[in-house]
C-alpha cells in the first residue's frame, strides 16, 4: 500500500487496508464512523490488524451488507513500539446504523479489545450522520 512520513518525522502513516472503497457499488453512504485503536506493543498491532483483515474479508463475501469497512491506517512513532489503527465504517441503512453503532461498547468487542493488548479507553469512536 503507501507510507508517508508526516511532519514530525518519527511519525509515519500507512494505508493497510482498502476496505469498501473497491465495492461499494451503488449503494448511498448515510453515516460514518471514525474508529481508532491505540495499541502498545507491536504485537498488538499486529493482531489488531488481523482481525480487522479477516473481519473485512467476511463483510466482502456478503452480498446484502448493511455497512463496510473503509480504508484502514496505521499511525507509528518509530520511537516507540505499538500506534494507532484507524479506520472508517460506511453505512448504507440508517435503521441498522441505529441499532448497531454502539457495538464497539459491548462485552464482546470489549473482550476483543482486551485480546489484541488494547489497553482500556484505548478505543474512541465518532459518528457522523448524512443530511440532506
Amino acid at each position: 500500500m503507501s507510507s508517508t512520513t508526516l511532519p514530525d518525522k518519527h511519525v509515519t502513516r500507512e494505508l493497510v487496508l482498502l476496505g469498501e472503497s473497491e465495492r461499494r457499488g451503488d449503494r448511498n453512504i448515510v453515516a460514518e464512523s471514525r474508529v481508532e485503536i491505540v495499541v502498545s506493543s507491536d504485537e498488538a498491532l499486529e493482531r489488531c490488524l488481523a482481525a480487522l483483515q479477516a473481519s473485512d474479508e467476511r463483510l466482502a463475501a456478503q452480498s446484502d451488507r448493511k455497512y463496510d469497512w473503509q480504508r484502514t491506517w496505521i499511525e507509528r512513532d518509530t520511537r516507540k513500539s505499538g500506534g494507532t489503527v484507524a479506520f472508517g465504517v460506511a453505512w448504507y441503512d440508517e435503521s441498522f446504523f441505529e441499532e448497531k453503532k454502539d457495538t464497539y461498547m459491548k462485552p464482546d468487542h470489549l473482550a476483543m479489545y482486551t485480546h489484541i493488548g488494547a489497553d482500556e479507553g484505548a478505543v474512541s469512536v465518532t459518528h457522523w450522520r448524512m443530511v440532506s
